[in-house]
């Protein structure tokens, strides 16, 4: 009790992040060694040390694996391409606003109809574990203790802060970069906050990727990873408007787009958990109660199983 317990027996918040935190980073380096070339190979040994180190201080709770976010049931399919459609959507509201702004055209280019599919597939495939690797160490378990112990804001602004700082040497980067990417963090922290599920929220990291690096044919935070047949685009004026080599991430109207739709998200009505996230059990647990969509967290989802 006290100092390293709370009076239910359980082990204080600090200590759960810290020991996280170090054994997610024991872990990783252990999986170093299953590293392979590639963006997917190089970013395995994180998902996997993310979800070990979660799924073990889960274990601590008396809880399954399945409450970090990534259960095993048959509606992960759907709830994975509902998120890849969202992050696809948020995108290509960010490109189409950059282009009507001046920032962005494009051009046909060499290649065949076929060539254009296997890249498409290809590039889901290249922005797969990275995505799903971010999703399980910045919203899996560090960040749903923080929202069961602090509360949901405080969780979102430092985790999309971390976030924002895991990107800063990333090339390319600029103010402006790094803001947008803190805007990413709050917009994919609510989409795990409504819906209990990384697979929403790893889907709709997918998508945003997939639509600016291969439909966009642009960089991906500094990262130019895609080369799409058939089109080829031509990134103009200032870097503030067009997000310059760093992507659409570097500019305002990504800074803006996101920030818009995390707000949108976080009040709307119809996302939900879904009864295969309920049922797992996570830090965060949900029940309906009398509220507008204003109260969320304290309205029609309450947070109830918050640290004391």
């Amino acid at each position: 009790m006290g100092f390293f317990w709370t009076s239910a027996g359980r082990l204080r918040l600090i200590w759960r992040v810290l020991l996280f935190i170090l054994l997610f980073m024991v872990f990783t380096v252990l999986g170093s060694f299953l590293a392979l070339p590639g963006l997917p190979g190089q970013t395995f040994p994180i998902l996997l040390a993310a979800l070990l180190a979660g799924w073990i201080l889960l274990r601590m709770d008396g809880r399954a694996p399945g409450a970090l976010g990534f259960y095993l049931a048959p509606s992960v399919g759907r709830e994975s391409l509902g998120g890849v459609g969202l992050g696809v959507l948020v995108a290509v509201a960010v490109v189409l606003g950059i282009a009507a702004l001046g920032g962005v055209r494009w051009s046909g280019d060499a290649g065949t109809l076929e060539e254009y599919l296997l890249a498409g597939a290809a590039a889901l495939w290249l922005f797969a574990i990275p995505a799903a690797a971010e999703e399980a160490l910045l919203r899996g378990y560090l960040f749903q203790s923080l929202v069961e112990g602090w509360g949901a804001l405080e969780a979102l602004w430092l985790t999309s802060l971390v976030f924002g700082l895991l990107h800063l040497g990333n090339p390319n980067v600029a103010p402006l970069g790094f803001v947008s990417i803190v805007m990413a963090g709050m917009f994919l922290g609510v989409v795990y906050l409504k819906t209990a599920s990384l697979w929403w929220a790893s889907g709709a990291h997918l998508g945003w990727n997939w639509a600016h690096g291969f439909l966009a044919d642009l960089p991906v935070s500094g990262l130019d990873l895609v080369d799409a047949p058939l089109v080829e685009a031509h990134i103009r004026g200032a870097d503030w408007v067009s997000g310059g080599a760093f992507g659409p991430e570097g500019s305002v109207v990504a800074a803006a787009v996101l920030g818009l739709a995390a707000l949108a998200l976080w009040k709307a009505s119809w996302m939900s958990p879904g009864a295969s996230a309920r049922n797992v059990r996570p830090l965060v647990l949900f029940r309906e109660s009398e509220g507008s969509p204003e109260d969320f967290g304290e309205g029609i989802w309450r947070f109830v199983d918050r640290e004391k």
